[in-house]
């Protein structure tokens, strides 16, 4: 992925990697329990070449990770913040050490979901990513399972599909003025399912474009972020670490990635 520093000091490494606090991790590397390159070191603030050293703790290799990137099939009733209140967020589905900072940052979630929405939720510590992913700007395509509360005919079909496509003029909702949203697709399943396609991310931007179109979303999840689909192997609430050739199809059409 993106490029970040080059080298980084033992302790912070360590200590990012589930070994303690700064100052348990000083004790781990003067009691000898650390190698560098096959080395024993004892000082703890010396640095580290990200890219060639090899760390070692009580003879065991450290896979350094400056970034993870975790896939959730988000369960609904979970919110997508990590501040607590009155609903479970989706930090709590999460295991208590792929809860903790990274070299590369704290974990961030990108693209919220609504409580009531269900599917696919990246999280990551790639700040760099996780922007360009949610941005407007970068037309990063997102796709839901969409199941409607009124039946359509093949004419109304055809009216959402042409209407979606030329971009839908969504209406006000709680602090959110009206907006022209950016045209999508839209492919029917059936009668009251269909998936569709948007690229802006807006507040209940599906929600609300089927309520501009006369009809309400009664049940919504998304599935798939640019070239990643939802794993139909996880279950609701699950998570699990991105493959590397998943994380490729999840930035295949952004530019400046270090794949």
């Amino acid at each position: 992925m993106r490029q970040i520093k080059l080298q980084e000091r033992l302790d912070k490494i360590l200590a990012n990697h589930g070994f303690g606090t700064r100052s348990e991790v000083k004790r781990i590397v003067k009691n000898g329990c650390v190698t560098v390159n096959d080395t024993v070191v004892k000082n703890s603030d010396i640095h580290i070449e990200l890219s060639k050293d090899r760390i070692a703790v009580d003879g065991e290799i450290l896979e350094i990770k400056p970034h993870v990137y975790f896939m959730m099939n988000k369960k609904a009733g979970y919110v997508c913040t990590a501040k607590t209140g009155a609903n479970p967020t989706v930090f709590e589905l999460l295991d208590e050490k792929d809860r903790g900072r990274r070299l590369g940052g704290d974990l961030g979630i990108v693209g919220r979901l609504d409580i009531d929405t269900e599917g696919l939720l990246i999280l990551t510590t790639d700040g760099e990513l996780n922007h360009q992913l949610t941005s407007p700007k970068y037309d990063i395509p997102k796709t839901y399972f969409v199941r409607l509360e009124q039946m359509t005919d093949c004419l109304q079909q055809a009216e959402y599909t042409d209407k979606i496509a030329e971009g839908v003029r969504i209406p006000p909702e709680d602090h959110e003025d009206s907006a022209l949203c950016k045209g999508g697709e839209l492919t029917w399943i059936d009668g009251s399912t269909c998936l569709l396609t948007i690229y802006e991310g807006l507040y209940h931007e599906v929600k609300r474009i089927f309520s501009a179109l006369g009809n309400k979303v009664v049940y919504l999840k998304r599935v798939r972020v640019n070239g990643l689909e939802l794993d139909t192997d996880l279950k609701p609430g699950e998570y699990r670490e991105l493959s590397e050739d998943e994380l490729i199809k999840l930035c295949h059409t952004l530019t400046n990635r270090y794949l």
